[in-house]
């Protein structure tokens, strides 16, 4: 699937991640794809709760040693 966007929180702590996720989500329109890469464990599970809460639909969750991708289609 093509990526309309990437971003990186890798080194930061709850809720940056969470909040930079947001930020990316609403510069996306219905059907463009996101990619989160982070090495926050809490954000691993609070991502993608929190994109299914918004309408948004998970695509996967990655794991890479300790890093993370989250793939996120926007709703």
């Amino acid at each position: 699937m093509k990526e309309d966007m990437r971003i990186s929180t890798q080194g930061l702590n709850c809720p940056k991640p969470l909040i930079e996720t947001r930020k990316a989500l609403r510069k996306l329109t219905k059907g463009q794809v996101l990619v989160v890469e982070g090495d926050h464990g809490v954000s691993k599970d609070e991502i993608p709760q929190a994109a299914a809460d918004t309408g948004d639909e998970v695509l996967s969750v990655e794991e890479k040693g300790s890093i993370w991708i989250i793939t996120i289609k926007k709703g």
